[in-house]
């Protein structure tokens, strides 16, 4: 019982939740929220299909308010571009995936998870984490263990934190998932003269 009292007289600010907590814990999710990860993307194999695995490009798409109607979060990813496919158009013809921030369930290192290698027969698990969602499954390698548990641990912070504040009616929601420009259009106002 003395060591509880004492843990929590030593950690009384952390118990308490802080103001300088609660901005930390915000800039921790602004950080994940704004970055841009290379990962590798293990498509699951079917009977006679390989997927090699891809390279891509992730992050998180803030959410859009329109006047009306509100688009999801999403946690996206690209196939990076090949140096010999480079071309001077503005427009990539890499494919766009995503699942909302709102559909994810599960975020585990794969280490902790009995992934059978023949779906995933490339995938090194020290390294990956899989995502599950409300009807898919994906699983992406980070460089090493490190990024991975990065990654995995900025992933549930910005799910957790998306469903609270939405839980909690806090109307920051809008603030940090929802893109603030979203509904305007470039431009002014034409003036009638």
């Amino acid at each position: 019982r003395r060591s509880l009292l004492k843990y929590i007289r030593a950690n009384r600010r952390l118990i308490k939740g802080t103001k300088r907590d609660e901005n930390m814990y915000l800039e921790q999710v602004c950080e994940h929220m704004s970055a841009k990860k290379l990962l590798v993307w293990h498509r699951k194999s079917l009977i006679n299909v390989r997927h090699p695995p891809l390279a891509i490009h992730a992050w998180i798409d803030h959410g859009t308010q329109l006047d009306v109607d509100l688009i999801q979060p999403k946690f996206s990813w690209q196939e990076t571009q090949r140096k010999r496919e480079h071309s001077k158009s503005v427009l990539s013809n890499c494919k766009y995936h995503s699942v909302d921030l709102l559909d994810i369930c599960k975020v585990i290192p794969l280490d902790r998870v009995n992934v059978d290698r023949h779906d995933y027969p490339f995938v090194r698990r020290s390294c990956s984490f899989l995502i599950q969602a409300c009807d898919l499954e994906m699983v992406f390698e980070a460089r090493n263990d490190v990024e991975k548990d990065y990654f995995v641990e900025g992933l549930k912070m910005v799910v957790a934190r998306l469903g609270t504040q939405i839980i909690m009616g806090d109307g920051r929601v809008l603030e940090e998932f929802f893109s603030p420009m979203s509904s305007a259009v470039p431009g002014g106002f034409p003036s009638i003269v």
